[in-house]
């Protein structure tokens, strides 16, 4: 009895302590930029706990590890959306209810090196997790090292995919030694009799094989350096009026186009040759209500919009609430427009809906869920449809798309993007409900990646934070502090002399990483069924 209590403080102690290594590992509650080192080793308690743990039990452990580690990781949540910071948790409880019995399986079975099958599996799951209506790629491990330029530059052949292999190998590598090594109490069945030695050949051989390919990629990077110095320059003023536009009502509105106001007013006195305002910066549909003119105070605040816009000489990218009517119903899209002076020329709707707070398909299947939602102010948008991009030649410009909020966090959208043209990627985003800096910072180090993937410079307009320029190499050439009202004018290289690897075929390590996980579970499973017959 006393030792199983024993095995069970240890398991929970592995456990906790694999969740807060992983959190830490990225921008965090304790370092704002993250402490990137932890995440090369935030799964070594995971993979001894997976060791220690019966299969039977396996799926209540990763629950447990998977609601755990996401409330800590995505603590910042809890002042975005209740149903949010219930619904993230809990949804990866339910992951890690998967992933765990399937990671024990390939333990089982393939004993001695089941730390590249692990390392297959576990890169599979930050895969599958990224697709569909609940597509979520915060927490993918590759993006907690945003700052190693030299290293993140393999993304623009394997997406981000290719650093996310590297950053989980070791983990499982190490804790395969420390278990075999005895250095850790492990599962006396499957663990080395032996007393501690030195590492194994497989072990050198497969930690040989790691660093060289490290080292390969940093090669690369420093090689593969774009260099931007000839290329034509684009001075677009990015409008950070730090006013959460996510609070509702006439009075909030108006403070906010005050703001944005007042800020593209001074940056128009640097002849800027763009104004680019932030998601849903003015919220009152424009189009809607000067057709409906239902609403006499939504209709006045759009009046002032115009009354300002009259005098602008240079296009301004404004995110806004557009709804539209379709036989006797309202729909309602999370927009982008780009204005000449009075006149709305083009229109992006936001293609990639956030799961709960924007967009939910299963109202009749959850009419309760449905109902909960509904009341805690969450506006709903329909899909949009068109990879849209803007074509600012008459005014000296580039040609640039708008990914509005999360949907710099997806490299497929970004890469459509390109595809359909896009010189300069553009990312507005609000992410002002949160007073955490680290959840601005683990935005936009994920949209660092976008960058890298298709060689284009991106800009962020912010509504607080984090407003900055992003070159082709993935580094931030300018960014505003969070938090502040403030404008940002930067010269942002519009390099298009490279078209990647990644851009013209997309996700192919993600598929080739598909491709060999099944037949690896597959394999596992007839391996311990065999096991068993004998």
């Amino acid at each position: 009895m006393r030792e199983a209590a024993k095995n069970l403080v240890l398991n929970l102690v592995l456990l906790m302590l694999g969740s807060l290594l992983f959190a830490l590992g990225f921008p965090n509650f304790i370092a704002d930029w993250g402490l990137a080192p932890f995440a090369w080793i935030s799964l070594i308690p995971t993979a001894i706990l997976i060791r220690r743990i019966p299969w039977w039990a396996s799926p209540l452990w990763g629950a447990v590890y998977g609601y755990a580690t996401y409330s800590l990781f995505n603590y910042w949540l809890a002042t975005f959306n209740p149903v949010s910071f219930i619904l993230v948790p809990s949804i990866y409880a339910g992951w890690f209810f998967i992933v765990f019995p399937l990671l024990k399986i390939v333990d089982l079975a393939f004993k001695r090196y089941a730390y590249l099958a692990q390392t297959l599996v576990w890169a599979a799951f930050e895969i599958i997790r990224s697709k569909g209506f609940l597509g979520y790629t915060y927490g993918t491990l590759g993006y907690s090292q945003y700052g190693w330029r030299s290293l993140i530059a393999i993304a623009d052949i394997f997406g981000v995919m290719g650093v996310s292999m590297l950053v989980i190998f070791p983990s499982f590598l190490i804790a395969a030694y420390l278990l075999e090594s005895k250095l850790v109490p492990g599962d006396s069945e499957l663990g080395d009799t032996r007393r501690w030695n030195m590492p194994s050949k497989r072990f050198l051989v497969s930690a040989g094989i790691w660093a060289i390919s490290i080292l390969a990629a940093n090669i690369y990077g420093v090689a593969s350096k774009v260099n931007y110095s000839e290329s034509k320059k684009w001075r677009p003023a990015l409008i950070q009026h730090n006013v959460n536009t996510w609070l509702t009502g006439i009075d909030a509105w108006r403070q906010s186009l005050k703001s944005l106001i007042e800020e593209s007013e001074d940056a128009l006195g640097k002849n800027p040759d763009a104004l680019i305002w932030s998601e849903t910066s003015f919220v009152p549909s424009i189009e809607w209500n000067l057709k409906h003119r239902r609403d006499r105070n939504k209709v006045a605040l759009i009046n002032s919009l115009m009354d300002f816009l009259e005098n602008v000489d240079v296009p301004v990218i404004i995110g806004n609430n557009d709804s539209v009517s379709e036989g006797n119903k309202k729909l309602d899209y999370n927009a982008v427009l780009l204005m000449d002076g009075q006149e709305i020329i083009g229109k992006y709707r936001k293609i990639h809906l956030v799961p709960f707070s924007e967009h939910f398909p299963y109202s009749k299947q959850f009419p309760r869920l449905m109902e909960y939602i509904q009341t805690q102010g969450t506006p709903l948008y329909n899909k949009g449809t068109e990879f849209t991009t803007f074509n600012l030649d008459r005014w000296g410009g580039p040609k640039v798309s708008s990914l509005i909020c999360f949907e710099d966090t997806f490299g497929y959208l970004a890469r459509n993007f390109v595809r359909e043209g896009a010189e300069v990627l553009v990312n507005v985003t609000n992410d002002s409900w949160s007073t955490a800096v680290a959840c601005a910072i683990q935005h936009q180090s994920i949209a660092i990646f976008r960058s890298v993937e298709n060689r284009r410079s991106m800009v962020r307009a912010t509504t607080s934070g984090i407003t900055s320029v992003i070159d082709p190499n993935g580094q931030i050439i300018e960014r505003l502090d969070p938090f502040e009202q403030d404008n940002l004018i930067a010269e942002v290289p519009v390099y298009t002399g490279r078209n990647t690897i990644y851009s013209r075929f997309g996700d192919w390590f993600e598929k080739l990483i598909m491709i060999l996980v099944l037949p690896t579970l597959i394999a596992a499973s007839i391996l311990i069924a065999t096991r068993k017959h004998r």
